[in-house]
């Protein structure tokens, strides 16, 4: 099974509610889990997705654990699963549920914190389509 983990920083410019909605509509997920916390001034959500892709026969899960405190905002995204077969191929499928994310993630101020991601390629779409 492979996985895939993005750390993403925000800009602030929307509040988590929004940010939220701008995951919950990406095409075919579907919410398994959303739980909103506070620690010590911290806001936390925990949401967790899944979606099913026709190409492997399987569903592959999205978590993603939001952040937010006194400015600043984080985004940590782990896409797992998606195998199939008895050699248990995701042929990607997790690498492009993690990227609908970011493109999501992206349009409400997002960036990738390439220091604690994932090693990324140059281009980022070699990263999900390798």
């Amino acid at each position: 099974m492979a996985g895939t983990s993005i750390r993403m920083i925000g800009d602030c410019s929307h509040s988590l509610s929004e940010i939220h909605a701008s995951i919950h509509y990406i095409e075919g997920a579907e919410s398994v889990f959303h739980q909103e916390m506070t620690f010590d001034g911290t806001d936390v959500w925990l949401l967790v997705y899944e979606k099913y892709y026709f190409r492997v026969n399987s569903y592959t899960s999205l978590t993603v654990l939001l952040t937010q405190r006194e400015g600043s905002q984080t985004a940590q995204i782990i896409a797992a699963g998606g195998g199939s077969s008895m050699s248990n191929v995701s042929y990607g499928a997790n690498r492009r549920f993690a990227k609908e994310c970011v493109q999501a993630l992206t349009e409400v101020g997002f960036t990738i914190d390439t220091q604690n991601s994932d090693p990324l390629p140059q281009n980022l779409s070699e990263r999900f389509f390798k």
